[in-house]
C-alpha cells in the first residue's frame, strides 16, 4: 500500500518542478565605478529557470524566475536600469539563451551571445560544468562572473 501512495505522489509532480541542473557562483555587478559581489544559485527546471542572488551576511536579496510560458517574474522592486536588461529580450530569446548556455556549450562550441539594443548577454565555456557569464548594458552597468555545476 505504501509504495502505491508513493508512486501516485511522485507521478503527480509536474515537469516544471523536477530539477534538471543546479549552478552556484559569484557575480560582480559594476555600476558607476562601484562593484558589488553577489552569490548566485541558478536552478534549471524543464520549463523554468530560477536565479537567487544574495550578498554574504545579508542573505537572499532577489529571486528572478524565467518561465518559458509566462515570462519573467521578480520577487521585489528593482532599479529601472536593471529592468532595462530584463525587458530588452522576449521570453523566447531568454529561453534560447539559457538553453544554449546550460545545455549546448562545450570545448568545440565555447561561446554563445545575443546582442540587442546595446545590451549583450554572453556565456562562455570554461571547462566541464563551468562557464562564465556577462550581462552588459552599454556601459551603464555590467554583471560578470563564473558559474559551476553543483
Amino acid at each position: 500500500m505504501y509504495s502505491v501512495v508513493l508512486l501516485s505522489a511522485c507521478s503527480s509532480i509536474s515537469q516544471s518542478t523536477i530539477l534538471e541542473k543546479s549552478y552556484i557562483g559569484k557575480l560582480n555587478l559594476s555600476q558607476n565605478n562601484l562593484v558589488s559581489i553577489f552569490i548566485v544559485r541558478i536552478n534549471v527546471f524543464t520549463e523554468e529557470l530560477i536565479i537567487q542572488a544574495s550578498k554574504p551576511i545579508l542573505g537572499n536579496l532577489l529571486e528572478i524566475k524565467f518561465n518559458q510560458n509566462y515570462g519573467i517574474s521578480i520577487d521585489q522592486e528593482i532599479d529601472n536600469n536593471y529592468l532595462t536588461l530584463f525587458n530588452n529580450f522576449n521570453t523566447k530569446e531568454y529561453a534560447y539563451f539559457f538553453n544554449s548556455c546550460f545545455n549546448s556549450l562545450s570545448a568545440d562550441k565555447n561561446v554563445f551571445k545575443i546582442y540587442k539594443n546595446n545590451i549583450e548577454l554572453k556565456c562562455e565555456y570554461r571547462g566541464p560544468d563551468t562557464f562564465s557569464v556577462l550581462f552588459v548594458n552599454n556601459g551603464i552597468f555590467s554583471v560578470n562572473g563564473i558559474l559551476k555545476s553543483e
